[in-house]
């Protein structure tokens, strides 16, 4: 019986051994290997309840663990130790009922045989109290010993973090103090940032497609030099730069200025062709603090936009025309905006029933995509230029049907297309 006892634990110290290899890159996880490790030190220890708990968790945790056999017989062997005859027997006979084949059958003890030979003729195999008060007691002072170096673990712990927290709230005091007065320091140098920021509204508004010129002053008034970056703030499309006064081609976005210096410049910028007459756009300048950037200066002034404003009427001389009929079709381009409107191109397209009639003197042109064309020089403001058109109405025009064309305006110097409905007609029979 020694003899297998022996050859028993060599086999479970050959599995430790290697079990303990594959875990040493995993100690923190909880896997078989693990587990069966730790009762098997625990039995190793005498300490034979707690190995027992250990198998308990592997074969809950993991039941199709690979270690499921030398689990057994761990369990049969603790249990025989801890003085539980019954179990003892039991996982004996639940090992070999489920490896009959096993190699292992041979290093069962010959105490374990007996025990599960008489469980299985249905005797009832009474408690050593001798073995069970002797486990319990190495398991009560395991768990004492552990308790005592959690205990010790946790003071240590709090003894730390109390070390910690203090010299902690020492670096927070020293930070909080140097923090005020970094902010007291910033705040007296932002108050001392002074400047003087001029922009000149313009007189007059600024024709579309042109560039304006606005002058511009900066003048540090503080008691130090500084550095400021400038910013234009405007709506996108008029290309607006900052420059020098005597450096026009070369655009600025940092100044750096002495104490009482000034800085004369230009804020350039060019009217979009897009804008209607009368547009009103806000321009900003802003100075920001190179050192602090929530410490700006800044100045707003509004540009107007002066262009052209055309309107165009184009209509059949009557409201009420007949099948076949021959008459007029008149087209005024009239200029409603501050400034003259120049070198235009119309296009009229007109309604499928209504046919020009060609006149080598007309003005109007045919293009190939079947509109009638023809150029203005300029309108001037308040003014309209007219244009006439003989057509006819064709003879197949059905009673009831509404005229309608449209015209087309393309300022070429601006490069801007409007598009404007014809005044509408409606074919009627004559009575």
């Amino acid at each position: 019986m020694r003899q297998a006892s022996k050859t028993i634990m060599q086999f479970f110290l050959i599995i430790f051994i290697m079990l303990g290899a594959v875990s040493l890159g995993r100690a923190a996880e909880i896997d078989d290997s693990t587990v069966f490790v730790e009762a098997f030190n625990a039995y190793k220890q005498k300490d034979y309840l707690h190995a027992l708990e250990k198998c308990e968790q592997l074969n809950r945790v993991f039941p199709d663990s690979p270690l499921r056999d030398v689990t057994l017989l761990l369990i049969a062997r603790s249990s025989l130790k801890a003085g539980d005859n019954e179990r003892a027997a039991k996982s004996t006979v639940l090992f070999s009922t489920e490896f009959p084949e096993s190699s292992l059958k041979t290093s069962i003890e010959e105490e374990l045989k007996v025990l599960a030979q008489r469980q299985q003729k249905g005797e009832i195999l009474a408690a050593d109290k001798t073995l069970q008060g002797a486990a319990r007691k190495v398991s009560s002072d395991r768990v004492a010993r552990e308790r005592a170096a959690e205990l010790k673990i946790e003071m240590d712990r709090v003894a730390k973090a109390k070390a910690e927290q203090e010299r902690l709230a020492l670096i927070k005091q020293d930070e909080e103090r140097k923090e005020k007065e970094r902010l007291q320091a910033e705040k007296l140098a932002k108050a001392s940032i002074k400047v003087a920021l001029s922009l000149r509204q313009p007189t007059e508004s600024i024709p579309v497609g042109t560039y304006g010129n606005l002058p511009l002053e900066i003048t540090n008034e503080g008691k130090i030099s500084e550095e400021f970056i400038l910013t234009i703030s405007v709506a996108k499309g008029y290309d607006a730069v900052l420059t020098k006064a005597d450096k026009r081609d070369e655009n600025i976005s940092r100044i750096k200025l002495s104490a009482g210096e000034k800085f004369t410049g230009s804020l350039s910028f060019k009217m979009p062709a897009e804008m209607v007459d009368g547009h009103r756009s806000a321009l900003t300048i802003k100075a920001v603090s190179a050192k602090f950037s929530d410490v700006s200066f800044q100045k707003e002034t509004v540009v107007i936009s002066s262009a052209p404003l055309v309107r165009v009427v184009a209509k059949l001389a009557k409201q009420k025309v007949a099948p076949g009929e021959v008459l007029r079709y008149r087209v005024a381009v009239i200029n409603a905006g501050s400034t003259s409107a120049k070198d235009l191109t119309v296009r009229l397209q007109l309604p499928p029933e209504v046919v020009s009639l060609e006149s080598p003197n007309s003005a109007f042109k045919l293009e190939q995509n079947g509109m009638l064309a023809f150029k203005i020089d300029q309108v001037d403001m308040g003014k309209l230029v007219e244009m006439n058109l003989d057509v006819k109405i064709r003879d197949d025009s059905k009673t009831g049907r509404e005229l309608r064309g449209h015209i087309e305006v393309f300022n070429n110097g601006l490069q801007i297309k409007e598009r404007f409905e014809t005044s509408t007609s409606v074919v009627e029979q004559i009575k």
